[in-house]
């Protein structure tokens, strides 16, 4: 991973954390979004401690723009983006009869948009890199579980989406992994 570029969406807490020390250590400059510039920040101050090369972004994949300018940001700052880890994420926990349709809306805009738009952008920086883009998904993407049906939605959605952007990748090189931790 010596001299990579590894941009790791949700990379604030627990396994996107974990990513952006590990391909750190391994020798890849990292660049982590989140929402929150608290965690943001204590994030930084690890990878600092650590000696990992590193950039933060405050954005909200959710958003549009803000996956572009997250990507746009990855470029500008190292001159190449060549691993997109797809990792933010949110949840739910309800039976569909008392699901608020709001909090749906809002994790299929995180989960699956999320993933769609920052894929988006850095497809052209991973092509030519002839990189690669990870999905950190759910069991409950393959299995619907009850009280999880926003939540199984989405990562189905998110998984349907990589399986099938895999198959389109695949004769130019670029490698498209989905991870169900």
């Amino acid at each position: 991973m010596k001299g990579k570029v590894v941009l790791i969406t949700g990379g604030t807490s627990g396994i996107g954390r974990a990513c952006a020390v590990v391909f750190g250590r391994a020798g890849a400059q990292v660049v982590v979004t989140g929402r929150d510039q608290a965690k943001l920040t204590e994030t930084a101050q690890e990878l600092t401690q650590l000696g990992i090369q590193h950039r933060i972004v405050r954005a909200d994949v959710g958003v549009e723009a803000d996956s572009e300018r997250a990507v746009a940001d990855t470029v500008a700052a190292f001159g190449r983006l060549d691993v997109l880890i797809n990792n933010a994420g949110i949840s739910m926990r309800a039976l569909f009869q008392d699901a608020d349709l709001d909090v749906i809306r809002r994790l299929m805009q995180t989960n699956f948009f999320g993933t769609v738009y920052t894929t988006k952008f850095a497809l052209p920086h991973i092509l030519a890199a002839k990189g690669s883009i990870v999905g950190i998904s759910s069991i409950a993407g393959y299995r619907g579980l009850p009280g999880r049906t926003g939540y199984s939605a989405s990562k189905f959605a998110m998984q349907g989406f990589l399986e099938a952007l895999r198959t389109e990748l695949l004769p130019q090189g670029v490698h498209v992994l989905v991870a169900c931790p």
